[in-house]
Order: structure tokens, then C-alpha cells, then sequence
């Protein structure tokens, strides 16, 4: 916030408190404030941005606390946090988002390192995380970059939590998501520039990822991180989807596969060691892919919606949940 003058401090605490609190539209907001109701719209958006306002979701209260129990007895869960699914599909990873943010900013301790994944809901989650939970933190980057892409870049991601967290130290790994081969994996790894954000990435306190599906029309495909060709291959060896960078089959385990050894971050086996690891997905689409991560114990806490929540459960229990 300290980029703003007090004028415009003001202006931002005035709107963010007549539309939050005092319930006024944005149509009032305008008209009190003798400005165009566009510009009130805009200004709403920085309030969140900036830390204005910090809407949480309180999932403690929610109507899923059942199936909560229900999957953390299931699958050995420290924690599952499940949410209403929406009525409209489109805004599931935004609410997924908002609830892993919430989590998360209730688990940093001053001092911390956050490792951060990639995908749709951890674009979601960066967002919504509250300005500055604990001081002193750290923000790593556990993937490798896209070549394009914006929002859901593991780049963008990264920047994003750490100006919200105003984190005091921030590291990327400058290398694409997947090397073009093993052997080119392997040298890039080889490089100190790599070796000493790697270093870190494998001692974060806390990391946050989502989970990749294997379809046409998924992630990551349509971003790139992998081919048609690519996807597949993957799915004839057997894969379901991708945690942490890995491809894994329906039990958890990597596939024989050479995108397996070209993935520029942490192997499953390192990932291990994390001492909380949050995993945030949901929909039809990602439940192959997270009782995969679930049997393969990658996940400390588990953030989804009631349907797929469901879904899980009856795959689990054969039908009897």
C-alpha cells in the first residue's frame, strides 16, 4: 500500500467500506462518491489487490465437514478442506483458490519458505491469499517456465504470492518445465544457477501445488508443457495424470516414461521430505489423478469440492461411502 498517496489510501478505504461493509451497491458507491460507477468497479478490484479487503472463506463452517472427515480417515490426511460446488463449473478453481489460500495463510509462520506448483487453482490461490500472514517469508518456484502464458505461468505465479506475501526473498528456477531430452535435464541440473534455487526448493517448509490431468484439452497441453504427442505416449504407458512434475499411474507410482526424467524440479521422492504439502483440485476431470496423489501419499492436506470429494470416497469404499 505504500505506493498510494493519502488521498487515494482514502479514496480506496472509502469505497471498499461502503460496498463491503455498509452493503451499498456499486451503483450507490458512484453516486456518493461523484464518480462513474466503472471507476468504482476498478477500484473494488485494487482494494482486494492491495489488501484493502481480505475476503476469507471460513471452510471450518462449511456443509462438508462430513465428507472432510470422511477423507482424511480414508486417505490418512492431516487435513481436508471441502468445498460447496458451485453452480457454475467455470468458477470451481477460483473457489478452490480462495479456500487453499485460506489454509495456507492460517499455516505460514514468520520465517517460513513456500514451494508453489503451478495450474489454474494456484493461479487462483496466489490471488487470493491475504497481504503479508507472517513476516520474513520465503517464495520458491518448485517448476520450471512455460514459454508463454501469462496468469497460470509458474513464473507469474511465483510473483504473484510473493508481492502479496511481500516475501523477503523470491527464487525461480530459469529453466523450461520439461528439457527438451534426459541428457539436456541432466546438464541443465549439472548448472550452479539451477543447483542453488534446487537447494532450496527441496527445504521449503510449506509447498502448494495443484494436479495435472492427462485430456486433450487439459493445462497442460494446451499451454504447452507437453505435446499431443507427448500426452499420448504417457497415457498408453499407463499415466493418469502429474504431481509435482512426475506422471504417475492409478497407484501413485511414475511411469516409465521419458517425460518422466526431463522435469526441471524436484523428484517425488524429495518432494517427501516437504514437512506440509498441500494439494489443491477438483472437478470430473482430476479425480483419476488425485487418488493417484492420495495413494501415493504426496498430499498433507487436501483442498476439493463435495462432488469430487464424493466421488473419491466412493472409489475408496466401493461404492458404500
Amino acid at each position: 500500500m505504500s505506493g498510494y498517496s493519502h488521498e487515494e489510501r482514502e479514496l480506496l478505504s472509502r469505497i471498499a467500506w461502503a460496498y463491503h461493509v455498509n452493503g451499498m451497491t456499486q451503483a450507490e458507491v458512484a453516486d456518493w462518491l461523484g464518480v462513474s460507477r466503472a471507476r468504482v468497479v476498478r477500484l473494488l478490484q485494487v482494494c482486494r489487490d492491495e489488501g484493502f479487503v481480505q475476503i476469507i472463506v471460513n471452510t471450518d463452517r462449511a456443509v462438508c465437514n462430513e465428507l472432510e472427515r470422511q477423507l482424511e480417515a480414508a486417505f490418512g490426511l492431516r487435513r481436508a478442506i471441502v468445498i460447496p460446488a458451485p453452480a457454475n463449473p467455470r468458477q470451481l478453481n477460483h473457489n478452490l483458490g480462495q479456500a487453499a489460500a485460506h489454509y495456507l495463510s492460517g499455516a505460514l509462520r514468520d520465517g517460513n519458505s513456500l514451494g508453489l506448483g503451478w495450474g489454474t487453482t494456484v493461479a487462483a490461490a496466489a490471488s487470493s491469499v491475504p497481504v503479508e500472514p507472517a513476516q520474513g517469508l520465503t517464495v520458491v518456484s518448485m517448476y520450471g517456465g512455460l514459454p508463454y502464458s501469462i496468469v497460470v505461468n509458474p513464473y507469474e505465479i511465483v510473483t504473484t504470492f510473493s508481492r502479496r506475501l511481500k516475501a523477503s526473498q523470491t527464487y525461480y528456477i530459469a529453466a523450461p518445465m520439461f528439457a527438451p531430452s534426459p541428457e539436456s535435464c541432466r546438464l541443465l541440473k549439472s548448472q550452479e544457477l539451477f543447483r542453488s534455487v534446487y537447494a532450496r526448493a527441496i527445504q521449503v517448509d510449506i509447498a502448494l501445488i495443484g494436479l495435472g490431468e492427462l485430456a486433450v484439452n487439459a493445462t497442460n497441453i494446451v499451454l504447452g508443457a507437453i505435446t499431443r504427442e507427448d500426452f499420448r505416449s504417457l497415457v498408453d504407458a499407463g499415466a493418469v495424470g502429474e504431481v509435482f512434475g512426475a506422471f504417475v499411474d492409478a497407484a501413485g507410482q511414475p511411469v516409465d516414461h521419458p517425460k518422466n526424467h526431463c522435469f526441471m524440479g524436484p523428484t517425488l521422492e524429495e518432494v517427501r521430505s516437504i514437512p506440509l504439502r498441500i494439494a489443491a483440485a477438483g472437478g470430473p476431470s482430476k479425480t483419476a489423478i488425485l487418488r493417484a496423489a492420495l495413494v501415493g501419499g504426496f498430499a498433507d492436506v487436501l483442498v476439493t469440492d463435495e462432488t469430487t470429494a464424493g466421488t473419491l470416497l466412493m472409489a475408496e469404499t466401493g461404492g458404500e461411502s
